[in-house]
């Protein structure tokens, strides 16, 4: 039987996020990028989970409303709230709508397709347990999978990759790390922004 896989997706308010790009990118060029980014993740999202199973947990009004415009799921969370808090506030959306699997998906992977979503829902679904996608310096955690869901396990911050690797070996559950260079790539600091732009310029 396949597992009813969930997407869990936290996104800030364009007006806060990616703000260690300041240097590189004026407010409004961030602002444009964060919502550009945002709507290519739930379209992503929608297209491999359906829209009823992709939740939006956000402050932001703006980003609700891109995520009902697409029927998704929307969580409200407090403004500048813990991004942890974020997700166990999802998953439990999600868990009570029936997600027996959740995978959570940054919006700040810049080259994220469908394509490669779907092969790691595929393999959490097809392994179950905890599913890894390290960043491309492997400290930290671009997505997260779970299955059979739960909301326990969310340990995002500083050095995520390991502690996430942690709390799986600790509630017994298999890992499986996937190194994927397309999903490695998240806009976390300027010399990823330049990495990316040189990789569109090619």
């Amino acid at each position: 039987m396949t597992l009813r896989g969930f997407a869990l997706v936290p996104v800030k308010d364009p007006l806060q996020g990616k703000s260690r790009l300041a240097g590189l990118l004026a407010a409004p060029e961030r602002i444009e990028l964060n919502t550009r980014l945002a709507r290519q993740t739930f379209d992503c999202c929608v297209g491999v989970f359906g829209a009823q199973q992709t939740v939006a947990v956000t402050a932001s009004d703006a980003m609700a409303a891109e995520a009902q415009a697409r029927g998704m799921r929307v969580v409200r969370e407090a403004a500048h709230g813990d991004l942890n808090a974020a997700l166990v506030l999802s998953a439990r959306d999600a868990i009570a709508q029936g997600a027996q699997a959740l995978l959570v998906v940054p919006t700040d992977l810049v080259l994220l397709t469908r394509e490669n979503l779907w092969s790691v829902l595929e393999a959490l679904l097809r392994m179950q347990g905890c599913v890894l996608v390290p960043d491309r310096r492997g400290t930290g955690t671009n997505m997260l999978g779970i299955a059979p869901a739960r909301q326990d396990l969310f340990q995002f911050g500083e050095r995520s990759f390991e502690r996430h690797q942690q709390a799986a070996r600790d509630a017994g559950l298999p890992l499986n790390v996937l190194a994927d260079a397309a999903l490695a790539l998240d806009l976390d600091l300027p010399g990823d922004y330049e990495l990316w732009r040189a990789s569109c310029a090619r």
